[in-house]
């Protein structure tokens, strides 16, 4: 009976420790815990149909979660001001929409921003547009329609995800890449 319940331990162990490697391997997405384990994406920026007679330009940053804070409640109207240092300071790129270039933008995986991202320890990719008309400022986060955080986690997206979309409408900046079922992206 001993050999028995020594046999039964040795074949659930390994099962149990499964199950906690896997369960705890994207337990880091829930927000303000880390990313988890981030990686490079095919990162497709779509200007909207709104957009098509106005000039936007829209900045793309890698953040570590400690800079999350930083860009959730700083002013978008002193942030887009000429001289930011703010701005100036963020690993970014940047691209500008045009009247007669409405054509999306990608930054590719293999691009070397992602690598220099990642060996950074980026999480998470915010999206900021300076979009035509007056907005509240003050708002936090993606409250602000003119921001929008995507988390660089695989955990957050389907299995196979490889690229992730994003478009930038007058009203603000939405993620059309639909998160893995279960999950949302994070309240920032």
């Amino acid at each position: 009976m001993k050999s028995l319940n020594f046999l039964k331990n040795w074949v659930l162990f390994p099962g149990a420790l499964a199950i906690l490697f896997f369960s705890t391997g994207c337990s880091g997405c829930k927000p303000g815990a880390g990313g988890g384990a981030a990686r490079a994406y095919n990162l497709k920026l779509v200007p909207g149909e709104s957009l098509k007679d106005s000039s936007v330009v829209v900045d793309i940053i890698g953040l570590q979660q400690s800079e999350l804070q930083l860009l959730q409640t700083y002013s978008l109207k002193k942030y887009f001001k000429p001289g930011d240092s703010v701005r100036m300071d963020l690993s970014k790129t940047n691209v500008t929409f045009l009247p007669d270039k409405q054509t999306p933008f990608e930054l590719k995986k293999t691009d070397p921003l992602w690598t220099k991202w990642l060996s950074e320890g980026v999480q998470y990719i915010v999206i900021i547009a300076d979009l035509p008309g007056v907005y509240e400022e003050g708002k936090n986060g993606s409250q602000d329609p003119r921001r929008q955080l995507i988390p660089l986690c695989r955990c957050y997206w389907p299995g196979g995800t490889k690229d992730l979309t994003a478009e930038v409408r007058a009203g603000g900046v939405r993620v059309v890449t639909v998160p893995r079922e279960g999950q949302t992206l994070p309240a920032w």
